[in-house]
């Protein structure tokens, strides 16, 4: 008969207990080791027990010196106070959390790591052990850092060509304009100087027109250019003319190397290195040249570029404008003038508050970690430029708006609401009543700018959440009204801004009436009636 010892009986049972959690941990730790990612657990006090072989070949720490606090010497000493900030909070509350850091590789290069970590804890409530995992966020992190860049860079485009449309609201001198846009140009790029050149049409050649340096408009007759030929060399050697044979943007980037010429020897004492070189345009055909200056070699972006077309394009109206205003005063040049400037007014000013709508939309929705929807909303801003400055363009040449040329005024009204509150916290509805007739092409031009004007308003300066815009066909008559919940004006105590005179412009070289109805806080209401058109009628500018 055996008889059992209560003590042996024990000791045996704590031993097959220490085995079996021996055993579990070998097993644990062989699967921690197995799972493609870092990850590690501690004691419930915070130091590191025990960290994964991914994490050890990653940082090219042996795990014995990473235990306990040896793990923080691979995190970036700019993240360090953030990230033991936390984990003391956590370790403090006992809470599941999440930080983001960066971890040095073996290599001596730092990524970005989302650290993710969850107490173990006893029936109590206490905590047992810490275990956590690190996840690579380094693609995520240079993808917001694009999407920022690419915001900003944006904003910046926004901002400069607002500047250039403000002074062409306010100053009567063209001269002063064409120093304004080219000023606005260098000062964005960071450039040294710019020039400004112009092809002959009698003979082909290009020479220079003026400089913009030391913050001054300089023509080609001021005596730092005595004695020098201000005409470029054509020939196929030079790099400086391939602007002017492809009609797009070229960069030298170290004019050290090109065969010298008088100009450019002129630039050398400067510190000028790079140059950029952007077409200046107009109705389709080749007119010239700016010509950005730089004290280092610079590499652009495609925006960057697109921003300097833009400005450039600008410049260029701003000289045909001088040169109109300096051949004639008369009725003709004012008129053709204020053509321009109120098609500009209308197309770009009004595109890229767009532009600006649809930015502010991504800087919230980036705050609130929604970059899928802060993407998008830079893809619609930059698609808003685009068709912006396209409309510029046309302008220039006289065309009618883009929308206009690919149906009638219904559906372009229809389609302008869509693009530029897409997204935005302004609810459009756009309605048709009676039965859509042709009006004069020019009429439509007028109606589509005036909807451009109000719809801005109400999405830049009225704060309205809701617009309602009626176009209505009668047998004797057209109206368009457009009615908004915004905060409203006070109409007789304030002058009318560019946008309503230039609406009001429009309505009367239609022969229509135009009213406009508000009061602080209660809304705007815009009226206006057009006399019924025959389907040719010709319409008056």
């Amino acid at each position: 008969m055996v008889t059992e010892v209560p003590g042996q009986h024990a000791e045996h049972r704590g031993a097959t207990l220490s085995g079996d959690l021996q055993s579990w941990e070998k097993s644990f730790r062989i699967a921690i080791d197995t799972i493609p990612g870092l990850a590690w657990f501690g004691s419930a006090d915070g130091p590191v027990e025990f960290l994964n072989r991914q994490w050890c070949e990653y940082t090219g720490i042996p795990m014995d010196d990473a235990l306990g606090w040896g793990w923080t010497a691979t995190i970036h000493p700019d993240d360090l106070p953030g990230l033991e900030k936390e984990w003391r909070g956590a370790m403090e509350h006992g809470a599941p959390g999440e930080l983001e850091a960066r971890v040095r590789g073996f290599d001596g290069e730092y990524r970005w790591f989302l650290f993710r970590y969850a107490p173990l804890l006893d029936d109590a409530g206490q905590v047992l052990k810490w275990y956590g995992s690190n996840i690579d966020i380094e693609a995520r992190k240079h993808a917001e850092r694009a999407l920022l860049a690419s915001e900003q860079l944006a904003r910046g485009q926004v901002n400069a060509l607002k500047s250039a449309l403000d002074t062409l609201a306010m100053e009567s001198d063209p001269n002063q304009l064409v120093a304004h846009i080219l000023r606005t140009l260098t000062a964005q790029f960071g450039a040294h100087s710019a020039s400004v050149w112009r092809r002959g049409l009698a003979d082909g050649t290009v020479g220079i027109e003026f400089v913009f340096e030391d913050d001054l408009l300089v023509p080609k007759t001021d005596p730092r250019f005595a004695g020098l030929d201000l005409v470029l060399p054509m020939e196929d050697i030079w790099p400086w003319p391939e602007v002017f044979r492809s009609g797009e943007p070229s960069v030298i980037e170290d004019i050290r190397t090109v065969p010298p010429f008088p100009l450019r020897d002129r630039l050398l004492p400067l510190g000028i290195i790079t140059v950029l070189l952007v077409p200046m345009m107009i109705a389709g055909r080749l007119e010239g040249a700016i010509g950005l200056r730089f004290k280092q070699q610079r590499i652009f972006q495609t925006e960057q570029v697109e921003l300097a077309q833009a400005l450039t394009n600008q410049a260029m109206l701003m000289i045909r404008l001088a040169e109109l205003s300096a051949q004639s005063r008369e009725a003709a040049v004012v008129g053709e003038r204020n053509r321009i400037a109120r098609d500009i007014h209308d197309t770009l000013a009004q595109g890229f508050t767009g532009v600006i709508v649809q930015l502010e939309a991504a800087e919230d929705a980036s705050r609130r970690g929604l970059g899928r929807e802060a993407e998008q909303h830079v893809i619609t801003a930059r698609n808003l430029a685009r068709e912006s400055l396209s409309e510029a363009r046309r302008s220039v040449q006289a065309l009618r708006p883009q929308p206009l040329e690919e149906g009638g005024i219904t559906n372009a009204l229809r389609v302008l609401f869509e693009k530029l509150t897409a997204g935005v916290a302004l609810q459009a509805e756009f309605r048709l009543l009676g039965i859509p007739h042709a009006l004069p092409p020019e009429w439509e031009a007028n109606l589509f700018r005036i909807a451009q004007e109000v719809l801005t308003n109400a999405l830049r300066h009225a704060q309205a959440s809701h617009i309602v815009a009626t176009i209505a066909f009668g047998s004797d008559d057209v109206r368009l009204e457009f009615i908004d919940d915004g905060r409203g004006f006070d109409p007789a105590a304030r002058s009318e801004g560019y946008g309503l005179l230039g609406m009001r412009e429009r309505v009367d070289a239609m022969n229509g009436q135009m009213e406009v109805r508000s009061s602080k806080g209660g809304g705007t209401e815009v009226s206006i009636r057009l006399p019924a058109a025959s389907p040719d009628a010709s319409g008056q500018r």
